[in-house]
């Protein structure tokens, strides 16, 4: 475990003011829930904090944003000044493994306060403040456990967006970072009134008739390996154009074929321009496929990790394959 202690952030947010709070690009719900818990946890201590965002999910997390106002975001958007983001000189970073994970927000922070909160095993520890724990459940956790260690009073909005990034990280408690802990969280959320079915209902809907469309695009195109070991999903750039689809809908397609009885390792293939990829990497019990993921300048989990490939479809396809088949 690489960090220092969590007492140190709780020390530095209740002796400071003007927060950034920003989380990955392409974010799941680790870390949209986790930025969310952060800023309603800076609200619950009066302390001036605005969440940075790479794009509008209002729509997408509707169930978290509802309980934001305007001011309390920025969204970016090309040609993006910042200039009104002057005055924040801290930043809270969470579940980025590296600053490059931080899109075009990467040089405005740079002259922050750095505060690096993360549980990839990855991380480059590029914070002024660091704490990773790689054998945390989710980022989510982290939030929850400094809420518990600053006796902050965890209400219905701070509670549903700390249940979101655990839920979301560990598959509603069904993925192998389920830990006991995990499950305690959960609970102790119901039993403080947190609507966990409502959430769980969220995160395994579908957002659009169009994304099920989609769905039924990639499905169609799963395929295995002679072992049976290995099943991926491909939707290339025309299939994904022919419906019109929202870039920030396609996700969460990597569990379809890691979910096939007897598959170790799943993997989608998702042309979201033309000639680049991403690529989501998934695995049952014994790859490591942060370690695949690194030979194509990703990274991640040894469970769950990604990457963005540029080139030919077909030719990635095969090349991810090969390094997927020599660890299997």
């Amino acid at each position: 475990m690489k960090n220092k202690s969590l007492g140190k952030i709780a020390d530095y947010i209740q002796n400071n003011d003007n927060y950034l709070i920003i989380g990955h690009i392409d974010p799941d719900g680790d870390a949209i829930g986790s930025i969310m818990a952060f800023k309603f946890l800076l609200d619950n201590l009066n302390k001036n904090s605005i969440i940075l965002l790479h794009a509008d999910l209002r729509k997408e997390y509707e169930i978290l944003f509802k309980y934001l106002k305007p001011q309390d975001y920025h969204i970016y958007q090309n040609q993006d000044k910042l200039s009104d983001l002057a005055k924040y000189s801290n930043a809270i970073v969470l579940d980025s493994a590296n600053i490059d994970r931080l899109g075009n927000f990467k040089e405005f922070i740079q002259s922050c306060f750095k505060v690096n909160i993360d549980h990839h095993n990855d991380n480059s520890e590029f914070g002024d403040i660091n704490y990773v724990n790689s054998n945390e459940s989710a980022v989510g956790k982290i939030v929850y456990d400094l809420t518990k260690l600053m006796s902050i009073n965890i209400d219905e909005q701070l509670g549903t967006a700390i249940a979101l990034a655990v839920l979301a990280d560990t598959g509603s408690l069904k993925y192998p970072n389920s830990d006991p802990a995990s499950f305690r969280l959960i609970a102790n959320l119901k039993e403080n009134k947190i609507d966990i079915v409502e959430i769980n209902r969220f995160l395994q809907s579908f957002s659009s008739l169009e994304y099920l469309k989609l769905l039924s695009k990639g499905l169609a195109n799963i395929k295995t390996d002679k072992t049976g070991k290995i099943a991926w999903l491909v939707l290339s750039n025309s299939e994904i154009k022919d419906l019109g689809i929202e870039e920030q809908e396609i996700k969460n397609l990597v569990n379809y074929p890691r979910d096939i009885r007897g598959v170790e390792v799943g993997i989608s293939f998702v042309e979201k321009e033309e000639n680049f990829i991403d690529i989501s990497f998934r695995s049952l019990n014994y790859v490591d496929v942060s370690d695949i993921a690194h030979k194509f300048n990703g990274g991640g989990h040894p469970r769950a990790s990604g990457t963005k490939v540029e080139g030919n479809l077909n030719q990635i396809i095969n090349r991810v394959l090969s390094e997927v088949k020599k660890n299997v």
